[in-house]
């Protein structure tokens, strides 16, 4: 139960806050101040803050001077620096002219740090038509009558920047805490016309000025009523005249706000005896302008507002930016995605997400110590709009760094990063890798592999890779040896030609964006992962390729972050409308399908040896590459599991694209993202891929229909097809839907569309009627099966065969998987998926089954009729496995039940065929023992 007295408090409070409000929404009525005449001193230039500037003849000495509403201090002629105004919450207040009459849109902001002794109502600044009020701490905006308040108080003696807006055309009064919107109101119509003065510190009517009392600094006024990301580009940072409103921390103009829209900006840095300078005028204001009441020199203090958030020791980031005597929290460069920070200590670290408008990072600490800033714990590191790097962020583990659309690094950076990646310690494997990084503090764009790639056995000393120009084996050494002759290139070379592979060795020239190979140092097996460390200036930004078409290309990966591979497809495909279609005319650059090479076995550098294959992705989802091994749908031999490629293309993973037309690969930031490597992410690597969930992001979960259909042939190849089912999708050639074969198993199973051979198809059919045409090669002569690896919110009750069309036989995959013996050769007319029934499938025949049966009974060693209908039976035939007429009778008894003698038959599998007058059909597997 709830007291009376907290009821009574609680009632108290509500009808003071209440009470305070109506009166600042309905006060208008001008009336005199008085107040007690006060000792208030004016100290001489020598103890005022360092960083001032301060020339006058008769600056020295303490006056007392009596105050009035109107009296003002004998300030020193000339005051400059970084600097802030203090309000003593009694009489002080800054005075200009008439500002804000009849508009119809508006902004007003700065920065404030309340002390705990100020009134229960305080002015911050503004007129009577439009200001900003804290009542209990709580923010209030006035405009014209109406009022919107955030419930939530403010915290004493901490920075706190404070805004409204208001736009007549939207109809919106916005409140800002720190830069986010945290209320609105509807409201229509400009402000009134109002002729009371613009002051800082103070009302103008009422008996009670509700004088502010703590620290103000940078007061700004526009005539627009700025968006969040307008507001949110200028709240950590001074800005400047450049044509448009510029940062002087992050020397960008927010391109679209002119600086003519700014009417007044309140710096605080200069004062020409009591005037303080309107930073919209080209020169400082000397005589008139805005008027300092009440105000001694020292409470001009330094400025200590975090514009940006600077380091003050080494240690956890948030411990690092606190500066509780200065009144800054240090979480606030946490909870506010736009913050500005600068890292100008050694040994600042954070573990856990931060995103940041602009990131700077000090080459040294003021000890001359080289900086290097730790994001550990898998954690982003996400830049939006601007980094300067002249020291070291060490992305640790699977850290990343994302920098957004608009997010420039600084060209003179001459930092750097580091970021780990592993790929197969197996010296005869590949894996193939792209650089997040180039040539670091260099102005060149491409790079040497010997330049970005380093030994990471011990990821926090890593050290220079030992290449080897002599001989084809790497070695377990100390730094780790890499023989040079795997690393090679296949720049917008011919679809599928070998030859044409570009050999690079380690000095051999890459470009960012650019893929290349390379073979581990024979620290371990396949399986076994070996570390590497990239080092050098991050990529970011635009980054294009040149491909031609029916042309190939090895690209990769560019950035330390991951990328979207849907938005890198998009990106580099046809023009799309509203429906996220291609238009009629579209003319992709790329076929649509990414390839992910995995080398999953051969113990050689023979290539007669490798045993390896091409992952695919698009549109329609991933498949894993084929694979030499056991008949389990996710096995390999040696029981290291080959992996699908997941949306988001992991750090520093090279793959192939395939030119449709002509034109320019693009990479760009939009594409970036950051994901922990998990079945969403994965590096195409021939060891265990981490499943660490990724805690910053939910991923959107796949809904359609996914038939996963398994191939294990003669020689032990497994290849898995994928039908996705997708209203984008039609039964023909779909660009980013379907993925073609792009390689040469020596037995493989592969969808046919329009004869051509595809492992991905993407359709909007699954009816009873759809029909998917498969495809089948073997070397070798032998048993092979076709079986359901896996279905994806498939109906339990749709039934899918496959049909057998040389054998006129429907398998019901779902029940077991389809063996079938194949001479050597290749299959195009003879199988194919199918969703019928058999009753829908055969129509009339189902009628003709359920008055005919026929069978083979094991005990007697004939072939038996039941015919009770006494059907007219034209002719039995009976095939092997392998599609061939083993017997045929044309000569059929009519009678209810008959028998057939077959002699000569060996063990196993037939198909039984029964043709009626008619010329329905009935058949019939058997097996004979």
């Amino acid at each position: 139960m709830i007291s009376i007295n907290i009821l009574l408090k609680r009632f108290t409070l509500c009808s003071i806050l209440m009470y305070s409000l109506n009166v600042i929404a309905q006060t208008t009525a001008t009336d005199s101040f008085s107040s007690g005449w006060n000792n208030r001193y004016a100290i001489d230039s020598n103890s005022i803050i360092p960083n001032l500037n301060i020339s006058s003849s008769d600056s020295n000495g303490i006056q007392n001077v009596p105050e009035t509403e109107n009296s003002t201090f004998s300030l020193p002629s000339s005051i400059d620096g970084k600097l802030q105004l203090y309000f003593d919450g009694i009489d002080d207040y800054v005075e200009d002219a008439t500002l804000i009459s009849e508009w119809s849109e508006i902004t007003l902001m700065g920065w404030i740090k309340t002390d705990s002794s100020g009134s229960m109502v305080q002015t911050i600044c503004g007129q009577d038509n439009f200001s900003l009020f804290l009542v209990f701490n709580r923010l209030v905006v006035k405009a014209n009558n109406t009022t919107l308040t955030y419930t939530t108080a403010l915290p004493n003696n901490q920075w706190i920047h404070v805004g409204a807006t208001y736009s007549d055309t939207e109809n919106r009064l916005k409140l800002y805490i720190n830069g986010k919107e945290v209320g609105h109101k509807s409201l229509n119509g400009p402000l009134n016309t109002d002729t009371t003065p613009f002051y800082i510190g103070r009302r103008h009517n009422g008996s009670d000025k509700w004088f502010y009392n703590g620290n103000a600094d940078e007061i700004r006024l526009f005539n627009k009523a700025l968006s969040d990301d307008e507001i949110q580009k200028l709240v950590y940072q001074e800005i400047e005249d450049n044509g448009k409103v510029r940062g002087t921390e992050i020397s960008r103009d927010i391109s679209s706000l002119s600086w003519s829209n700014l009417i007044k900006y309140y710096r605080f840095d200069s004062f020409r005896g009591n005037i303080t300078d309107n930073l919209t005028t080209p020169g400082i204001d000397v005589g008139t302008g805005a008027s300092l009441h009440n105000i001694s020199s020292s409470q001009i203090q330094a400025q200590t507002a975090p514009m940006p958030f600077v380091t003050q020791s080494s240690g956890d980031l948030v411990s690092s930016l606190t500066n509780t005597s200065a009144g800054i929290n240090g979480s606030d460069a946490i909870n506010y995605d736009w913050s500005i920070v600068k890292i100008a200590h050694n040994g600042v670290n954070y573990n856990h997400s931060q995103k940041h408008l602009g990131l700077i990072v000090n080459e040294n600490d003021a000890s001359s110590n080289p900086i290097k800033y730790d994001i550990t714990n898998d954690s982003e590191l996400n830049v939006s709009w601007y980094l300067k790097l002249d020291g070291t962020i060490d992305l640790e583990g699977e850290s990343q760094l994302v920098q957004g659309d608009e997010s420039i690094l600084e060209p003179t950076s001459k930092g750097k990063i580091e970021r780990d990646q592993q790929g197969t310690a197996d010296m005869y494997t590949y894996n193939y890798w792209s650089s997040p990084v180039k040539i670091q503090n260099s102005a060149s764009n491409n790079f040497r592999i010997s330049d970005v790639m380093n030994d990471g056995s011990d990821a926090n000393n890593p050290s220079q890779i030992n290449f080897s120009s002599s001989g084809y084996d790497g070695a377990a050494t100390s730094p780790i040896k890499i023989a040079d002759y795997w690393i090679w290139k296949y720049a917008n070379l011919p679809t599928g030609t070998y030859s044409a592979w570009q050999h690079v060795r380690r000095t051999g020239t890459i470009f960012p964006g650019e893929g290349y190979t390379m073979k581990g140092p024979g620290t371990g097996s396949v399986s076994t992962p070996q570390n590497y460390v990239f080092s050098g200036k991050p990529n970011n930004g635009d980054i294009n390729l040149t491909l031609a078409a029916n042309n190939d290309y090895l690209v990769g990966n560019p950035y330390p972050s991951a990328i979207d591979a849907n938005l890198f497809i998009l990106d580099n495909g046809p023009e799309l409308d509203y429906d996220n279609m291609p238009v009629t005319d579209a003319t992709p650059l790329i076929s649509g399908t990414l390839y992910f090479w995995e080398h999953w076995g051969g113990g050689s550098h023979y290539l007669q040896d490798y045993q390896g294959g091409y992952a695919t992705y698009n549109f329609s989802g991933a498949v894993a590459a084929a694979y030499k091994g056991d008949n389990y749908p996710e096995l390999a031999a040696g029981g290291i599991p080959t992996k699908k490629p997941g949306r988001y293309i992991p750090v520093g993973q090279g793959f192939f694209v395939t030119g449709e037309n002509s034109g320019t690969i693009n990479f760009n930031n939009a594409q970036r993202v950051f994901r922990k490597e998990n079945t969403s992410s994965v590096f195409m690597r021939s060891a265990n891929t981490q499943t660490s969930e990724n805690d910053e992001a939910t991923e959107e979960e796949d809904l359609r229909m996914k038939f996963r259909i398994g191939f294990n042939s003669i020689n032990t190849i497994r290849r898995q097809l994928l039908l996705t089912i997708d209203d984008n999708a039609t039964p023909n050639e779909d660009w980013a839907y379907d993925g073609k074969l792009n390689e040469t198993q020596i037995d493989d199973m592969y969808w046919l569309i329009n004869d051509n051979a595809y492992i991905i198809q993407g359709s909007n059919e699954a009816e009873i009627s759809t029909v998917y045409p498969l495809g089948i090669k073997t070397n070798t002569d032998g048993l092979n099966a076709i079986m359901i690896d896996d279905l994806e919110h498939v109906p339990d009750a749709m039934n899918i065969y496959l049909h057998d069309i040389a054998l006129d036989l429907y398998h019901d995959l779902r029940v077991s998987d389809y063996e079938i013996f194949l001479n050597a050769g290749e299959y195009l007319n003879r199988f194919e998926i199918t969703f019928s029934t058999p009753e829908q499938l055969l129509g009339i025949d189902d009628q003709v089954a359920n008055q005919i049966d026929v069978v083979y009974s094991n005990d007697i060693k004939k072939v038996v009729i039941i015919n009770p209908s006494q059907l007219e039976v034209k002719s039995i035939t009976l095939y092997n496995m392998l599609g061939q007429s083993v017997y045929y009778n044309a000569n059929i008894v009519q009678s209810n039940y008959s028998e057939y003698n077959i002699e000569n038959l060996s063990v196993g599998t037939y198909i039984i065929k029964l043709q009626t007058q008619t010329g329905s059909l009935v058949t019939k597997k058997v097996l004979i023992k």
